[in-house]
């Protein structure tokens, strides 16, 4: 999660993927993706993550967050009974200054917002997020600048969410 401080108010950097994609087309999310083979090989599981989070930053947006200070915020795991399975790292930093550049080919678009705008339209059918990054959005509306959510977050264990499935009547 990118953040800055913008106009008196915290924003969030905020990608729309291709509509075309069969893995959460046309959601907005965060930067992200997959951590390849290349990534931190011998490293844990979190350090492999960060420098994927890194890559992927570079990739999709063309924001260099090398060196940035990155603090952890949570990790979501898929339910056991999922065939692929893959926890997903949420991490927070300050974007650097410079211009935002997509890819064009798996995002399509993106926009800095207000945490808690965004959060105060959901739900939305022009705005599809799923809930790790709902959940992520929402842990940012209780903070009005970037200083503070890094303090708090550093502060603060990594949130571990493990999904379950719970059948209701």
């Amino acid at each position: 999660m990118l953040l800055r401080d913008h106009n008196g108010r915290l924003e969030v950097l905020m990608l729309r993927r291709n509509r075309q994609l069969k893995s959460f087309g046309g959601a907005w999310v965060f930067p992200g993706g997959r951590v390849d083979d290349v990534d931190a090989p011998g490293k844990d599981e979190t350090e492999r993550a960060k420098t994927a989070a890194i890559r992927e930053t570079m990739e999709e947006t063309g924001l260099d967050i090398q060196g940035g200070d990155m603090a952890t915020l949570s990790c979501w795991i898929p339910p056991a009974q999922e065939k692929r399975r893959f926890s997903t790292w949420f991490f927070v930093v300050r974007a650097p200054d410079m211009a935002v550049k997509i890819d064009q080919g798996e995002i399509h678009d993106y926009r800095w917002v207000c945490p808690r705008e965004l959060v105060a339209q959901i739900p939305s059918p022009e705005i599809m997020i799923v809930p790790p990054t709902f959940v992520s959005l929402k842990t940012l509306t209780a903070f009005s600048n970037v200083d503070a959510v890094m303090a708090h977050i550093y502060a603060a264990q990594t949130d571990i969410f493990e999904t379950r499935f719970i059948k209701k009547p």
